[in-house]
């Protein structure tokens, strides 16, 4: 099938509601098609629709860390049938899911980690400044190019902030008509932030969410909250983008940024009851669960018996023995 002078390859890269077709002209040059699958647009006209608002949206976006949208057109195909296209630049290499499942699966290198989230906060920064949130971001919308540069992909149920830039219009109940009814969600689940799983209000700090989840997956291999990220560094700023209160997040990319770039080693203290490491400012410890102000305990004394002459170490009620645990005898006296 050609388009636009484009001879259109198989097999497409299928997506959730598009496919995506890669072609390639008489000169040799490349393009990517994007297309509503037929299937979701038969029985939905309404993800037509949201198609269109994703390519005006995008439209608006020219930044080298986001995927630039050429053109968009209607195309009717042998069947008569009419589909709304997409024609963006043609990105040769891997998005970072498959990227991590294919050539780290335990995780990515820090270094590594930091320069893709440079790049992703450029991008993202940019389309914020133009009041626009993703609301999607993740491993499979993050594509790395193959020589090594990151493009932010598939705004299609990005939304425009509101006046106020902290609320989304019409972000109360965000709704998606799908083949089985409605549904007040709309994204991918494990990276979502808590507030756009429940239809709640939307800002900046939503795309941020995501983007720590995302980091998480770099750093790990994984989507399994459980599993530890091992540097100090992306596990503090995992943390704090993550934390399911909004207000209590970076509230912007600048902020996450500035994390970045000035990270400062925390302070490290021993339990003084366990001994584990942890934090210097922390009032209990987070292993044993010890409050840090109490002082050490004592060294445990020991006890000889005049009896009988045997010799005991009373570790357990605090050097409070009474008797000799062999004979039974109250001859005992603190031998130091």
């Amino acid at each position: 099938m050609k388009i636009k002078g484009y001879t259109l390859i198989e097999p497409p890269f299928k997506g959730g509601m598009a496919l995506v077709y890669k072609g390639v002209n008489d000169n040799g040059f490349e393009r990517a098609f994007k297309f509503v699958r037929p299937d979701k647009a038969e029985n939905s006209p309404r993800l037509c629709q949201q198609f269109i608002k994703e390519i005006k949206l995008q439209t608006q976006l020219n930044h080298p860390n986001i995927i630039r949208i050429l053109d968009a057109f209607s195309h009717t195909d042998t069947t008569g049938k009419a589909f709304t296209v997409l024609e963006m630049e043609w990105l040769n290499g891997l998005d970072l899911e498959r990227f991590v499942q294919q050539k780290a699966k335990n995780g990515l290198t820090d270094n590594s980690v930091k320069k893709i989230l440079l790049q992703v906060l450029d991008g993202l920064e940019y389309a914020h400044k133009h009041n626009i949130l993703h609301l999607d971001i993740k491993p499979s919308n993050l594509f790395r190019t193959n020589d090594g540069y990151i493009k932010i992909i598939d705004f299609g149920i990005a939304r425009v902030v509101g006046d106020n830039a902290k609320i989304i219009e019409g972000a109360q109940k965000l709704t998606l008509v799908t083949e089985t009814g409605e549904s007040t969600f709309k994204g991918t689940m494990a990276f979502a932030s808590p507030e756009q799983q429940v239809g709640g209000k939307l800002g900046f700090y939503s795309d941020i969410y995501s983007l720590g989840k995302t980091l998480h997956f770099l750093c790990t291999g994984n989507t399994d909250p459980s599993v530890e990220i091992k540097s100090p560094l992306f596990s503090s700023i995992v943390d704090r983008c993550t934390i399911d209160n909004p207000k209590k997040r970076f509230q912007s990319c600048a902020e996450l940024r500035n994390a970045l770039l000035h990270f400062s080693e925390p302070q490290q203290k021993k339990c003084i009851h366990c001994g584990r490491t942890i934090s210097s400012d922390a009032e209990f410890c987070s292993f044993c669960g010890s409050s840090q102000s109490e002082s050490k305990p004592s060294e445990p004394k020991k006890w000889k018996c005049t009896n009988c002459g045997k010799i005991a170490i009373d570790p357990v009620v605090d050097n409070l023995t009474k008797f000799c645990i062999y004979c039974g005898s109250h001859n005992i006296v603190n031998i130091e």
